[in-house]
Formats: C-alpha cells, structure tokens, sequence
C-alpha cells in the first residue's frame, strides 16, 4: 500500500494542509512545531482509528483556535499493486471526519464505496496487513522515544508472528488469557472471592456433615412415617372409591342435561331444516324471471280478441270462396267473311269490266250476280260487326265483376293475415307456442306469487327472529351440536343409560364421603405425630440430593481445571513452537539489518521466543549480551532493525506505509547514513515517510516536502503555511557528485552515492 496524497483538516498544527506523497522514499521535515509528529498521528488516525472514536485525545488534537462544529478530517488517497510486482494498481481513497457519535467514514475502493466504520476499518487491516492503531506503533510506525515498544499490542504481535508461520491468524494470545483467566476463578483459594473448587469443596464438606446428623435422627422419625403412609393409604383409597363413584354420579348427571340438550338441539336442527328447505324453495322460486300478471293479462285479452277477428276472417274467406263467374264469351270474327267479300268484288269487277269491254251478256249477269253476292255479304258483316260489339261489353261487364270480387278477397286475406302476425307476436313476447301455454304461464305466475309469500312467512315463523341470510350455517351447528350431543352421550358409557342409576349412586357416593372424612382425620392424627418429632426426613433427603449435586458440580470442576491447563498448555507448547519458528526468520532478517546498519559489528541477534527479548553477539566477550545493556543509541539500531523485521515479516505479502518519525536521532552519522541507506532500499518494497529536522537525507528520497516553522503572530496560528516541496530525487541526483565508499560492501552503487551525499567530508567503511 502506498499513500500518493494526504489532507489533514484542523488536526493539531494543520488547519488545512494537502501533500503529495511519492511511492518511494519521502523526507518531510521542518523545524520544531512544525506538525510532522502531527502528520504521523494523523495517518494513523486516518489508517486505523474509528470515525465513530470519542476519546479525548481526538479532542485535544483538534487546532487550537478553530470553530465549535469544526473537527478532524483526514483524507488519505493510496494505491495497491494487486501482485505486487508492477502488475494492476488499484487506487482508494479513505476520508474520515471524527465527530463522535456522528463521525463519518468513505471508503472508495476497486469500484465500491464503504460508508460502515466496522467494514471500512476491516478492509483497511486487511489491505494493509494490520490489525489495530496499537499493532500499527509497535511495527510500522516508529517514534524515536518509542523504539524498544515492541508489546504494544503484544497479544496481537505474538498472533501475527504464529499467522506468519502458521498461515492463519488464531488468536492464541486471546485463547491463552481466556484460559488463564477461568484457570484463576476456578482455583482461586481466597476468603473474600474465593475459586469455584473452593466453594464447592466446601459445599460438599457441609452436606456431608449435615446428612450424617441427619440419618441418625431419621430412625426415630421411621416408625411414625410408616403410620402416616398407612393412614395415607387408606385415605388415597376412599378418596379412589369416592372419586369413581362421583365421577359416575356426575356422568349420570351429565347424561341427564345431555339428553335435554339433545333433545333442544334436535327440535331446533328440525326447524331450521325446515327453515333451510323452504329458504332453497325460495330461493328459486325468486330467481325465476318475474312477469308481470297484469301484463299476462292484457296480452291474453288482446290475443283473444285477435283469435276471434282470425276465426271471423277465416269463415268469411270460406263463404267467398264460391264457384267463379262465368267464363268470356266468344267473340265472332269478321276476318273470313271480309276476305271472301273481297274475292267475290274483285270477281264482279273482273267480270263487269270484261262484258263492258267484250260487250257479252253473261259475262254482264254474272257480274251482276256477282255484286248481288257482295251486297248479301255485306250485310252478314254488318250483322257480324253487331254480335261483336255485344259480346265485347259483355265481357267487359264480367271483368268489371271479377276485379270486385278480387278485391275484397285480398282485403280479407290481408285482416287475416294481420290478425294471425299479431297473435304470433304476443306468443313470442310471451315465450310460448300456443294460447293455452300463454294461459299456463298466466296460472304458474299467479302460484310462484302465492307460493313466494307462503314460503316467506313460514321461513320467518321457523327463523323466530334470526337472520335468513345464515340459515344454512345454523342448521350446520345445529346439526353439528347434535351430534356432539350424541357423541358425548355415547362416551359417558352404559352407565349413564342405567335405570334408576342416579338414586344408588347418590347413595354410595354419600357413604364413600363418610369413609374420606374417617381417613383424612386418621391421617392427621398420624401427621401430628410425625410432626412432633423435630427431625424431618425430607430435609436430610434434601441434603443427600444437595451432597451428590455438589460432588458433581465438584468432580465437574476438576475435569474442567484439569481440561483447562491441558489446553493451555497444548496452547503454550503450540505457541512455542510456531514463535520459535517465527523468531528463528526475525533474527535472520535482523540480524542481516543489524550487521549493516552497525557496520559489521554485530553479526548475529537471538530473540527470545517468550518474551521476544533480544540479544546480540558480542565479539569482545564471545558471548551473548542483552540489547538493554548497549548504548541508547545501539539499542535504537537494533530495535529499529527489529521493527523493519517485524514488518516484513508479519504483514505477509501486504506492504504498509512506513512512517519514521526521526528515530535516528541517537544514531551517529555513519549509523545514521546506513540505517537510511537502508531505508532507501527499503522503500523499493514498502512506501517510506520519514519525518525530520535536517536535511542531511535530502540526497537519498524521492521527494522531499518542507513544513513551515509555527509563526509568532497568535491570530495567523494554526492556519495553512506554504508548504515546499524543496525537490526529487532526479533532480537532487543531477546535483549530487560523489563517489562510493570503497569497501563498504552493503552501500554499494547508488546507494553509496546517496549515503556520500548525506554525510559529506566523512569516508564511510565496515
């Protein structure tokens, strides 16, 4: 994880201050006051502390001067490598503003947004490999008066070395105090709070004491409780025979109200039968479409009055119904006789002009008989003409007369036709097929009327005031109260059918209460006899059942005591085994740190596997010696060689920032010089933010940042000074000339430049 931007908003110092971080090695330094240990509490906050925290700390770090509603913020913009070798980065930003109870948390990474402190927080350990602020100070977060805290958080560090080498994060530190916590409350031997064990060996001590007090009384009290149980007895039994007999008495009793009751029920389940029938009835006579009966009426008046114009028609058409007229008579034709008129003159004319011409006389006679002969045809055609002129009136006359009669037989077929339509109309009105049909829907409407208001009134008489509407639901219950009724009647048994039952068991019912009242005085008489002897049986049974509860509770205990220190000490075995494991990669890679960063003095570093102590090698002695009889300084080196090993080794694969707050300032200068040439190279795996006064480390990092001094001017306090980056490392390379020192096997190449650089005038060497 590499933090590229940090902004702090009135956090200490800071009013509002904005820095770009480079992924490498950045110095930011500044004079006294100037806020860097500010910067460092704030990345802290930001990384690990709740928005949602309310300690007072939060509070006193607030910037002196600034509004009641103002507080904290901190804004940290990061980037993770997904392999960690130059592969995909993911960029996140985590803003936190810390106002109690309503602080805030945003948490944007790989394309989700976290609003949740638990979730934001969670994710920000596993991103970062760190589990908590605390575990956070003692590893990767270096203050210079806090270099020997490595047990800040030391169950956590114990955890993270064993999840280093274990593969998983168990808990064991939080199982082992768990464990030795139940341990302590269970053999706790006090007067005042004293151990589970010893409250129930004590128990156990009393009911044993009190139980042997106990059965020697109970001899004594025997005899009395064996005539107490005798008289027991005796009253169980006459309360037994009492019992059954009341018991039937009350079945015969209940017999008796059942067959009433049956009856009731039977009486109303037959009328709301009844009610419930007629109601069907009902039902459907009312859903049958009503027609009106005057309607009925008026339509069978005016369909008899059309049958009777149908049968008056119809006899009408029958007596005009008669032979017809007579036929035409025959017209004579005058067309022969005209024709041979024609011939005959045409002759008399011929034979005329020919006697005229030839001057004969019989050609003249025969002409002349010839004109004869036309005249008498003439006058037949005239006679004719006269026959055929009365002929034709005739016939005019007959048609005259036919036509008439024609007339007032369509009219007649016409009323009749009418009248027959009309009736035919009403019988589909009516929807039936003949008078008398039309007369029975008459008579069947007047009885559906007549049978509609009998059924009403008699479902209201069988109802007697309840609802119509449910009155098959209560014949239902009436029908299923019945059959209750008989079913309950049956489950009484023969004896509630028994004749003359109920006067015999009155009777043995009277003289079994007798025989209860004897037994019950006879068992007081004995109770009162137990009762004055002062030992009571119950009580020392009490105290055998107390005994063994307490035994059991007790043998309990020492299993679980017993369960308990095996699992510790199975705990502390594994524990021991894994941290010496763990501690054997801590001293290699401390050792390999301690060896540079003290120019080859010390070589080889021990760590002990319970109390993480450290020792080192000392050539002089040719011996072990413990870090905290060396000089501050040396113990600072080894120390910070420690974290650095820590770090690499208990994150697993995640690379947190690193953040040195000058904890070289015990260091000489060429310690000083290798410790951070070795953070230099450092920072090629792990981000490195180192927080310093001087700029004799200007040479080594990527970027340096420059704070503002505090100014003495009390209203311009705690407002943004201009922060300055003085430069990159490419630009300070291009202006450093030196050269490697020769035989320092562990600074070299560039890193011996830069180490030159930093310490100028001094020559560097194992």
């Amino acid at each position: 994880m590499r933090i590229t931007r940090i902004l702090l908003q009135d956090l200490g110092r800071h009013r509002e201050l904005d820095l770009d971080l480079a992924p490498g090695f950045t110095i930011i330094r500044g004079p006294n006051e100037a806020g860097k240990s500010t910067i460092q509490r704030g990345i802290e906050l930001a990384l690990f502390r709740k928005a949602t925290a309310t300690a007072g700390e939060l509070e006193s770090l607030r910037t002196w001067g600034a509004g009641e509603e103002s507080r904290s913020l901190t804004r940290v913009e990061f980037a993770i490598e997904e392999d960690g070798n130059g592969g995909k980065v993911n960029e996140g930003v985590l803003e936190k503003e810390f106002r109690g109870a309503r602080g805030r948390v945003s948490l944007s990474y790989a394309g989700e947004t976290i609003t949740d402190p638990a979730r934001a927080d969670q994710l920000m350990a596993d991103l970062t490999g760190i589990p908590s602020e605390a575990f956070f100070r003692s590893t990767a977060s270096i203050r210079h008066q806090e270099m020997e805290d490595l047990d800040r958080d030391e169950g956590a560090l114990r955890d993270r070395l064993q999840g280093s080498i274990g593969g998983g994060d168990r808990g064991s530190s939080r199982a082992k105090a768990r464990l030795e916590d139940a341990i302590k409350a269970l053999k706790a031997r006090g007067d005042k709070n004293p151990g589970r064990l010893k409250v129930a060996e004590e128990a156990v001590a009393r009911a044993e004491s009190a139980l042997k007090a106990g059965e020697a009384a109970l001899a004594k009290l025997e005899a009395d409780r064996q005539a107490l149980a005798e008289a027991r007895v005796a009253r169980h039994q006459a309360e037994e025979g009492f019992g059954e007999n009341r018991n039937v008495l009350e079945k015969v009793r209940q017999a008796d109200r059942l067959r009433a009751e049956l009856q009731t029920a039977t009486e109303r389940w037959d009328r709301l039968r009844q009610a419930s029938e007629a109601q069907v009835r009902l039902l459907a006579l009312q859903s049958e479409p009503e027609r009106s009966i005057s309607g009925l009426r008026d339509a069978l008046d005016r369909m008899r009055t059309l049958q009777s114009r149908v049968q008056i028609l119809q006899e009408t058409m029958r007596e005009e119904s008669g032979p017809d007229l007579e036929p035409d008579e025959e017209v004579p034709s005058n067309l022969p006789w005209g024709l041979a008129t024609a011939a005959i003159v045409i002759l008399a004319a011929g034979a005329i002009s020919m006697a005229l011409i030839t001057g004969s006389a019989p050609a003249l006679f025969t002409g002349m008989a010839l004109g004869l002969v036309v005249a008498v045809l003439i006058f037949q055609m005239w006679q004719r003409r006269l026959e055929t002129m009365d002929a034709r009136r005739a016939n005019a006359a007959l048609d005259r007369e036919r036509a008439l009669r024609r007339q007032t037989r369509v009219g007649t077929e016409e009323g009749l036709r009418v009248a027959q339509s009309g009736v035919q109309n009403i019988l589909r009105e009516l929807g039936v097929r003949d008078v008398t049909s039309a007369e029975l829907l008459l008579v069947n409407e007047q009885q559906r009327r007549h049978e509609i208001g009998t059924l009403e009134v008699q479902v209201a008489a069988l109802m007697a005031g309840q609802s119509a509407e449910d009155v098959a639901a209560l014949r239902d219950q009436a029908a299923l109260e019945m059959e209750q009724k008989k079913a309950a009647l049956e489950a009484l048994g023969p004896a509630a059918s028994e004749a003359r039952a109920h006067e015999r068991l009155e009777a043995d019912t009277r003289r079994q209460q007798e025989a209860v009242e004897s037994g019950r005085d006879a068992e007081a008489a004995a109770l009162a006899q137990v009762d004055a002897n002062p030992v009571d049986a119950e009580q020392i049974a009490g105290e055998a059942e107390r005994l063994r509860s307490w035994q059991e509770q007790l043998e309990a205990l020492r299993r679980r005591l017993r369960i308990y220190e095996a699992t510790l000490a199975a705990i502390e075995e594994a524990e021991r085994g894994t941290m010496k494991q763990a501690t054997r990669f801590l001293e290699q890679y401390v050792g390999n740190d301690i060896a540079r960063v003290t120019g080859g003095r010390y070589q080889k570093v021990r760590i002990d596997d319970r109390s993480l102590e450290i020792d080192v090698w000392a050539p002089e002695r040719d011996d072990w010696v413990s870090a905290s009889r060396l000089s501050k300084g040396t113990i600072d080196q080894i120390y910070l060689a420690a974290r650095m090993g820590l770090v690499r080794l208990v994150t697993r694969g995640r690379k947190p920032p690193l953040i040195l707050d000058d904890p070289f300032v015990t260091f000489d200068d060429q310690r000083a010089a290798r410790a951070a040439l070795l953070l230099r190279e450092l920072s090629a795996d792990f981000q490195v933010i180192y927080l310093a006064c001087s700029n004799r480390y200007d040479t080594l990092a990527d970027k340096v940042i420059e704070l503002p001094g505090p100014v003495a001017d009390v209203e311009s306090s705690g407002t943004v000074g201009t922060v300055r980056t003085v430069g990159t490392r490419a630009q300070t390379a291009d202006e450093a000339e030196v050269e490697a020192p020769p035989g320092d096997a562990s600074t070299g190449g560039r890193g011996g430049q830069d180490v030159q650089a930093a310490v100028p005038g001094e020559q560097l060497s194992d």
